[in-house]
């Protein structure tokens, strides 16, 4: 530990010899190209910097990469602006039971509350205090009902368990405030002031001075203190912690309580500079985890330092790209964190320290079925309800089975990177991005037949799958999520947003109809078969024989040597290498299979929609689909199949809308509510779930004939 010390405080004089080296470039050549974006860099600096170190606190509670951190900034910053502003506090959106009554009826039985009314406004100080106690609530149940569960699970399941908090919380601030973005009054003084002639908001210096004093009370905390001492001992070994007298389960409480307040606080402080908005804290959480990254989730003065030069950085660059006409917009402000977080996890080639843990639950058991008589039944039954759904049934239907059918695909990718293999990946809808964008420039701008545009932008797809993938060959768990996470908002940010031939044409992207030897079989498309409305069932026949192609496939490979290396690879990558197997050919081959799947599905969002942009394929319809493919089961066909039921708009959702109540705007909260609901008791998901039933089931039935069967006596 003393090493690791000693190391934060040669970064952080390496970190301040350059702020002095900046200031002096600044003073040598020009304030107002050079050191006016300095200082701003600094108060932008100090929000990653302060985000940064809320991770830091995060994971040596408990072993833990917080997606959802900037969510739970989001969603006290929130409370304390509706504090000030209205002087309602907001209740969590909570399921009415009487719901289906309600709506058979038409009769409204019971008014759940959505706020609670303190009077017209609230003084600063009260409402800071009230949001404050907010986020120390937020952080005991992080602790002790999702991830004190999960402190023996696999990183995936704790991975996923973060996710949910971010997916649940975003969904309730929408509910709850809307999607428009608030601001608050200053709390610091915000009059500008001139330093070495350049002239900058003193609520940015003041913020600077609040991160800096906050790193240095951490440092002196965990340094020196006995709960420091408890909490590193148990980040390293719980047994020995336990055995020494310190309460580890206490001290994980404890900086829970921390890591929330600090960024529920951090949110307050600079929502009246920034705004907020429902995805702004989680998408600045990017540029915070390449931060805390370098500190490798352990130094504080490390991760401050990082943040503070990752905002100089970013503000220069932007300096650059508004003054320097040659230099070509590509977008590399955009890629920063991305770049930062591939060169500290590439160079450094090691995964994250990991909390010392007595056991270690098992991965989600990768099932693999052997097809009998009855299966084969059951799978052409299945086949023909798709088939009389997406070509005769009504609109809402057919357009829902379509849906569904993409989303079994965009599963798949899932289940064959993570669930066979063990890798996470969060990139796989910018991957389907690349392969909409490519197919729709190859076939309206390149004019290139069907059968050239799709192979083409599948390949794209591939390609940029593989290019994400080679760190992988360095990193596994955690450090991979964040990886892929960071490649997928690089892929955004870079190509979608802008012309090309993975961007946008003049605002939005047009696919056109799919057609082969001059025979068209769009969602628009006429078909012999149904009532000829849109969706016609053609583009649903074509998406039923894919996705059956798609299914028999993914389970002939886990039915493979290919497969078994795969399994072998998750469960142990050393044990794999000395038997045999070529790790990294592996992880390779897995990460290519699975872009391939991600790059066919975006295709045919491409046809399906016709006109889209680039909203369809951010990292947070990735995070979403991570959540759906993990909650019907991320290691199986089955659980592919379950989750494309759930997407939004899907067969799953159509009918429950149809059939039982209106989830509408809370298809996410509810998604989030299960999904870390899954992370912490079924790790399996719904298909597991339901496999372990039907077995239990056919014990029992096994049992009953075994004792009504008539013995030899009974004759």
């Amino acid at each position: 530990m003393i090493a690791r010390l000693s190391l934060a405080e040669r970064v952080g004089a390496v970190g301040l010899a350059a702020l002095a080296l900046a200031w002096i470039a600044g003073a040598l050549l020009n304030r107002e190209t050079f050191f006016d974006p300095v200082l701003f860099g600094l108060g932008s600096g100090a929000i990653i910097a302060a985000l940064a170190i809320g991770l830091v606190v995060a994971f040596r509670a408990s072993g833990v990469i917080n997606f959802g951190h900037g969510a739970v900034a989001t969603y006290v910053t929130y409370v304390y602006v509706s504090l000030v502003s209205d002087g309602r506090y907001p209740v969590p959106p909570l399921p009415n039971p009487l719901a289906p009554i309600e709506g058979i009826a038409g009769i409204e039985i019971f008014d759940f509350p959505t706020f609670i009314n303190m009077g017209d406004s609230m003084p600063r100080i009260p409402a800071l205090l009230i949001a404050l106690a907010t986020a120390a609530a937020l952080g005991l149940v992080a602790h002790f009902a999702i991830f004190r569960p999960l402190r023996y699970a696999p990183v995936l399941a704790k991975v996923i368990a973060s996710l949910g908090i971010m997916l649940f919380l975003q969904a309730a601030v929408v509910l709850r405030f809307g999607a428009r973005a608030k601001a608050a009054e200053p709390i610091f003084p915000n009059e500008p002031v001139e330093i070495f002639g350049a002239r900058v908001g003193q609520d940015r210096l003041w913020i600077l001075g609040t991160v800096a004093v906050i790193t240095a009370g951490l440092w002196l905390l965990f340094r020196y203190s006995r709960f420091g001492i408890a909490t590193r001992a148990g980040a390293e070994n719980e047994r020995f912690a336990t055995l020494l007298g310190f309460n580890a389960d206490f001290a994980a409480g404890v900086n829970w309580v921390m890591a929330s307040v600090l960024a529920g606080l951090v949110g307050i402080l600079v929502s009246p500079i920034t705004g907020v908005t429902p995805n702004f804290f989680t998408v600045l959480l990017i540029s915070s985890l390449g931060a805390a990254l370098l500190g490798r989730m352990s130094s504080f003065v490390i991760a401050a330092v990082a943040g503070f030069m990752l905002g100089i950085v970013d503000q220069q660059l932007f300096r650059l790209e508004l003054e320097w006409d040659w230099i070509p917009d590509i977008g590399i402000r955009r890629a920063l964190p991305f770049v930062v977080i591939a060169l500290a996890m590439v160079i450094r080639g090691e995964s994250l320290p990991s909390r010392g843990a007595l056991t270690v639950e098992r991965l989600p058991d990768a099932h693999s079925p052997r097809i009998t008589r009855g299966r084969v039944i059951a799978y052409g039954v299945l086949i023909a309800g798709a088939f009389w759904l997406t070509v005769f049934a009504p609109f809402q239907y057919r357009n829902g089975m379509q849906n569904s059918m993409i989303g079994i695909i965009l599963a798949l990718s899932l289940v064959v990177v993570t669930g066979y293999v063990g890798q996470i990946s969060l990139m796989q809808m910018a991957l389907a991005g690349v392969s909409a964008f490519a197919v729709a420039s190859f076939v309206n701008q390149a004019e290139m037949t069907l059968l050239v545009a799709v192979p083409l932008a599948v390949a794209s797809g591939v390609g940029f799958g593989l290019i994400a993938a080679i760190p992988s060959l360095r990193t596994r768990g955690a450090s991979l999520a964040i990886v892929t996470l960071a490649s997928g908002l690089a892929i955004a940010e870079i190509f979608f947003a802008r012309p090309g031939w993975f961007g946008l044409d003049r605002g939005i992207k047009t696919a056109g109809t799919p057609a082969i030897f001059g025979v068209e079989f769009g969602p628009n498309s006429k078909f012999f078969l149904g009532d000829g409305k849109v969706p016609t069932g053609g583009y649903g026949v074509f998406l039923l024989f894919v996705v059956a192609a798609c299914c028999i496939s993914v389970m002939r490979l886990r039915r493979s040597r290919l497969g078994e290396q795969m399994l072998a690879v998750r469960a142990n990558e050393r044990a794999a290498a000395a038997a045999g197997v070529n790790v990294a050919a592996i992880k390779l081959s897995a990460f290519a299979i699975s872009s391939f799947l991600a790059a066919l599905g975006g295709t045919l969002i491409a046809f399906d929609l016709g006109t889209f942009g680039g909203d369809s394929f951010g990292i947070f319809a990735s995070l979403t689909l991570l959540a759906f493919a993990y909650l019907g089961g991320i290691s199986t066909v089955g659980g592919a199949i379950t989750a494309g039921t759930l997407f939004s708009e899907g067969i799953g959702i159509v009918v429950t809308n149809e059939w039982f109540i209106d989830v509408g705007p809370y298809t996410a909260y509810v998604a989030g509510f299960f999904l870390i609901a899954t992370a912490v008791y079924n790790n399996e998901g719904i298909d597991g779930f339901q496999r372990k039933q039907v077995q239990q089931l056919g014990a029992r039935l096994n049992r009953l004939w075994r004792l009504r069967a008539p013995t030899k006596a009974d004759a």
